[in-house]
């Protein structure tokens, strides 16, 4: 399948100031849901040096210390226990509002490519079954990851594979999630590595935005990207049986619409 990245991006360009708004709010939405506004801190700590401490110090600090171990202990496992409980409900409100909601903003810009712009599109998964959109998305991650487990090239391979299975649900809520896996494959086929080299021209408008605070990211990149996966997503659906969905679904066992 042929294709170029600087057709993809001009289509994508001209998306982005038809519904520039409306397309920088999504687009914000989904980066946040992606956690692409994360940052992280670092801190430094300085040694003491022991060695100068003289008996009767270590003593007293010896028991000092025996004192505190009991509370100490107990903080330390009510620490344990929050993160558990805050990784266990990131992980619920991942699978059961982040993910359809990002499957949600997939198709607003899949119909803003084609003309139509309407911020409901973003609750698309809670009112065209919710259920299977929720299982399928979280099988495409734990596929993936686990895969990254094994090794990490692998991981990105099968990220690139899957890569479709998002546009394929908002288009087609109805998907099985082998059915899905089974045309995003096909898409792929062939296309992993241009689709890794389309990314990877994104590399300095990525740096634009980290030196400036994202704001370039925010009003232009991330909306800019989202509708080049888009264009990308709409010129290899060609290559699967019964390529342009509609509302009446995909026909898994004949292939057609």
């Amino acid at each position: 399948m042929e294709w170029t990245r600087r057709e993809l991006k001009e289509k994508a360009k001209f998306s982005v100031k038809h519904f520039f708004w409306n397309s920088v709010l999504v687009a914000f939405i989904l980066g946040l849901l992606n956690g692409d506004f994360g940052g992280g801190s670092g801190r430094s700590s300085n040694d003491s040096d022991y060695t100068s401490s003289s008996y009767s110090g270590n003593e007293f600090l010896d028991s000092l210390g025996s004192q505190f171990v009991g509370p100490l202990l107990f903080l330390v496992g009510m620490g344990l226990v929050i993160v558990f409980v805050a990784v266990i409900a990131g992980l619920v409100l991942s699978v059961f509002v982040f993910n359809p909601v990002i499957i949600g903003c997939k198709k607003y810009f899949l119909d803003a490519s084609e003309g139509t712009s309407d911020l409901a599109r973003m609750g698309y998964a809670f009112k065209n079954n919710y259920t299977n959109i929720v299982f399928v998305t979280f099988m495409q991650h734990l596929v993936i990851f686990l895969w990254t487990l094994l090794l990490i090239v692998p991981g990105i391979i099968k990220s690139y594979q899957y890569r479709m299975i998002p546009y394929l649900m908002a288009e087609d809520a109805n998907l099985s999630f082998s059915e899905a896996k089974r045309l995003s494959s096909e898409m792929m086929d062939g296309e992993k590595w241009d689709a890794f080299v389309l990314d990877l021209s994104f590399i300095l408008w990525w740096l634009l935005a980290g030196i400036t605070f994202n704001l370039v990211g925010i009003f232009w990149v991330n909306p800019y990207y989202e509708y080049t996966c888009v264009e990308l997503y709409k010129t290899l659906r060609v290559k699967v049986p019964g390529p342009y969905y509609n509302q009446n679904g995909y026909d898994q066992m004949s292939g057609q619409v």
